[in-house]
């Protein structure tokens, strides 16, 4: 593990924070504090006995001293006031709930009470809170974004997308869980960290084992009833709420509800709901500990016999897809529209296993399959199970396997050509798509916007739902990443909508997210962000995993953008690890590239960029050694990742200048207004006149969002007004592009002296201003050359103070003659031309090191 150029600022535990407020609270008040599943009770205890001598009540048979006074007393002078900790409250004998009213209502001591839920709390505890002598304290589960902001400050750096969604899939939110499958990952493994960035491993099998050991741990604050529920309940996947009922009473289900370990589902009939395990990890906690023939059998004992019409539709198909797999599998019918709810339930694995039941799959299966095989991000096989078809399939099968081998040509066209060719070539006669292929030809022609929109919205009321969404999906996608983008993303928006209100189709509904998102880093600046967080976030909804390294992608631009090339090269090369697992959207390659570009913008590189095989191929390599290969992914990005490449790739400085004004210039020729924008960029940075031209003609330059950046640079490259380059400058670092705005200031750098004496400090102060402690340094701010050596800090630090030269060569030890050569040469460094305006510069000192004598 390498060293973290960011500083650890890691909060206290969970257990240390609550032990904190209690003991610190200034009403001195006692507390019922909820913890769910009694996780993290030992911890908190640990830390109170830090501070605190306590007296502890086990309901559960520990320590419970009669009368309670007799604990502290034992422990001398400092016990005696000493909180007293009540463990297991509703199994204490009546006489003991008695004590400790009378002790917390006289004010001798203060209470804690841990309890699980509202469930365990005794009823004369109750009404001692209602007087206001105890308090109700509830840590409650958090969303993903307040997790996914914890999660960054306890590490102290930026990490993945997809340690966020792990985490908190896993957890479902509850904090205590949280830390500890935090910690559990980092010690096995699957959390890992690079140079400060952090990412999750695609493969957990270790960290599976992990929770597999800790089960026992963790589900001890379950009694024998909740235990035999929540089992059931993770071996089935979902079961009906009136099952529990009737089979284990209201009890253990209320208790498991209230702490949030069991969560409703789908309604079901009569006002009954589908339940599930809400947290991820206990669910892999239970089955750890079974070997698949312990499964087995806990399923014909407890399982099989329980009544599917009870509950709604995801028990419903949770039980059958369970019935088909350890009981009997069902004829190819009735296994399909099982395949079918399991991919409206976006459970894709189960789909792929129940297919792989049949030797021989139906054409239908075997396209239910591929959509299950794409969602995955297993491209290959959803083609070769599509191009595969059974030869007795009919029209309506092959037009089935047609629409989806269009979604897979929308970010794979190479790969997915030929297959749509020789299924179309198998149907024969009139077109299997003719919906399809007009809105795609109307999508097409740049003229013809206000016929694609009359026919859109003719779409809308189409009987033909599949070919209608996937004509939408096409049209905000070639609209928004070529030469629409407002307009792109607003198609897109209402296809998200119509697909979250009917379902059914959650993996079309991911790549038009995914879509959105790229939309949203191509060519917009935090636009759409909010639009899709619900989607990105949403755990049961959105199952993709390559979700994650789309979010990872998304995070690189604005990063870049902003001159942090180490955030933007990891949360680059993260993308292609996510995607090099799984490549739904065809993005690993533009991730790779990414990776490499932000990398060299760094005055150092990441070593595992050249030792990681999966990032290898991108990096300092000439792009035309890979012209020989054969093109692979979404093709509305290939020439923005060639320009990446090229600025990767070691070449001189007028030869990658001229390279990228002829790919931005094809951009523009071929409508690819997102990549037109994004080479404009790289070339501008190179501070080419012929780009600024091109900014200037272009018809998108008044749009608002990064359009409007890039013509304030490409302005600001190309004036000689000095003001209006610095005023430009002060801009784009305001609005968080700070990599455009140093490169117009790098501009004016060398030329430093020729600048009033107030333009000079206001642009030197704008430089230091956008620095930042312990940012690693790029190749930018490496030009402006700004800091400070041992010994002109203390003597500059000697200035502001306003000491003589005499007296800052005495508290230096060294002579003025040697102090006054400092000053002069920071003067001539930095462009002043007196004392007062290098005191007006604010540069930071670090007088940590010695001063050179």
């Amino acid at each position: 593990m390498t060293r973290s150029p960011y500083p650890r600022a890691q909060d206290p535990p969970l257990s240390g924070r609550l032990a904190h407020r209690f003991l610190d609270d200034a009403a001195g008040d006692s507390w019922i504090l909820h913890l769910p599943g009694h996780w993290g009770v030992e911890e908190l205890l640990v830390a109170m006995r830090k501070s605190s001598v306590l007296a502890i009540i086990d309901g559960l048979g520990g320590h419970q001293p009669r009368p309670i006074e007799t604990a502290a007393m034992a422990a001398g002078q400092r016990g005696r006031d000493g909180p007293v900790v009540v463990l297991w409250p509703g199994q204490l004998e009546d006489d003991v709930v008695e004590d400790l009213v009378s002790l917390c209502s006289s004010g001798r001591r203060r209470l804690l009470v841990v309890v699980r839920s509202a469930q365990d709390v005794p009823a004369r505890l109750r009404e001692l809170e209602r007087t206001g002598h105890l308090r109700e304290v509830i840590p409650g589960t958090i969303s993903a974004r307040e997790l996914g902001v914890q999660i960054r400050r306890h590490l102290g750096g930026p990490v993945s997308l997809r340690v966020v969604r792990r985490l908190y899939h896993l957890s479902a939110g509850q904090p205590a869980l949280a830390e500890r499958l935090l910690a559990m990952a980092q010690s096995c493994g699957t959390l890992r960290e690079y140079e400060g960035f952090w990412e999750w491993d695609t493969d957990e099998d270790e960290l599976h084992r992990s929770l597999s050991g800790g089960g026992d741990t963790l589900l001890l604050g379950l009694d024998v009833e909740e235990r035999e529920l929540l089992t059931l309940v993770a071996v089935a996947g979902r079961i009906p709420e009136q099952h529990a009922v009737s089979h284990y009473g209201d009890e253990p289900l209320a208790s498991l509800m209230a702490q949030g370990i069991l969560g409703f589902e789908t309604s079901a009939v009569r006002g009954w709901s589908d339940l599930r395990v809400t947290a991820e990890a206990v669910r892999v906690m239970i089955l750890g500990e079974m070997r698949w023939p312990d499964i087995l059998r806990w399923w014909h004992s407890q399982g099989r016999s329980i009544d599917m019409s009870q509950g709604g539709e995801s028990s419903a198909t949770a039980l059958s897809w369970w019935r088909a797999r350890a009981q009997q599998t069902p004829d190819q019918p009735e296994a399909a529209e099982l395949a079918r709810r399991g991919l409206a339930a976006s459970w894709y694995r189960m789909v792929q296993v129940l297919v792989d039941l049949y030797a021989r799959p139906s054409a239908e299966l075997m396209v239910l399959a591929a959509r299950a095989d794409n969602a995955l991000g297993a491209v290959d096989s959803a083609l070769h199970r599509l191009a595969s078809l059974p030869e007795d399939a009919d029209r309506a099968e092959i037009r089935a396997a047609v629409l989806v081998a269009e979604r897979i040509r929308l970010f794979h066209p190479e790969k997915a050509r030929p297959v749509i060719k020789a299924l179309r070539g198998r149907a024969g006669g009139d077109s299997l798509t003719s919906t399809f292929d007009e809105v795609l030809m109307l999508s097409e022609d740049v003229g013809r916007t206000d016929e694609l929109l009359a026919a859109l919205q003719r779409l809308r009321a189409s009987e033909d739902c599949e070919e209608a969404l996937l004509s939408q999906l096409w049209a905000g996608a070639l609209l928004g990443l070529r030469r629409q983008s407002d307009l792109g993303r607003e198609v897109l928006s209402s296809l998200i909508d119509v697909l979250r209100r009917e379902g059914g189709f959650p993996d079309l509904e991911e790549s038009a997210v995914a879509m959105l998102l790229l939309i949203s880093a191509t060519s917009g600046w935090r636009v759409d962000m909010l639009r899709v967080e619900t989607d990105i976030w949403n755990e049961r909804r959105l199952r993709s995993p390559a979700l994650a390294g789309v979010g990872d992608l998304l995070a690189a631009f604005p990063a870049m953008q902003d001159d942090r090339a180490h955030v933007a090269c990891r949360s680059a090369c993260s993308a292609a690890r996510i995607h090099a697992a799984g490549d739904t959207y065809g993005l690993f390659r533009f991730s790779r590239d990414l990776a490499a570009a932000a990398a060299s913008l760094m005055t150092q590189a990441p070593r595992e960029l050249l030792e990681d095989p999966v990032l290898q191929d991108s990096v300092l390599r000439e792009p035309a050694l890979r012209e020989s290969e054969v093109p692979d992914g979404i093709p509305w990005l290939r020439l923005a990742g060639e320009g990446l490449r090229l600025s990767a790739a070691g070449l001189r400085e007028d030869d990658l200048r001229r390279r990228l004004e002829g790919l931005a210039e094809q951009a523009a020729a071929e409508g690819e207004t997102a990549q037109e924008q994004l080479l404009l960029f790289m070339v501008l940075l190179r501070r080419s006149s012929r780009a600024a031209r091109q900014v200037q003609r272009a018809h998108w330059r008044d749009d608002p969002g990064r359009p409007r950046l890039i013509r304030l640079f490409a302005e600001a490259q190309d004036t000689d007004d000095p003001v209006a380059a610095v005023d430009a400058a002060e801009r784009l670092i305001g609005s968080h592009a700070r990599l455009l705005g140093l490169a117009v200031l790098a501009k004016l750098w060398d030329r430093r002296e020729e600048l009033s004496s107030g333009l000079r400090i206001r642009l030197i102060n704008l430089v230091l201003d956008s620095q930042r402690p312990g940012e690693a340094s790029t190749l930018f701010r490496d030009q402006f050359a700004l800091t400070l050596s041992g010994r002109e800090a203390p003597v500059l630090a000697g200035l502001r103070a306003g000491r003589t030269t005499a007296q800052i060569a005495r508290d230096l030890h060294v002579s003025a003659r040697t102090v006054e050569a400092t000053i002069s040469g920071m003067l001539q460094r930095f462009g002043c031309s007196n004392r007062m305006e290098l005191l007006s510069l604010r540069l930071r000192l670090d007088l940590t090191a010695a001063p050179v004598r």
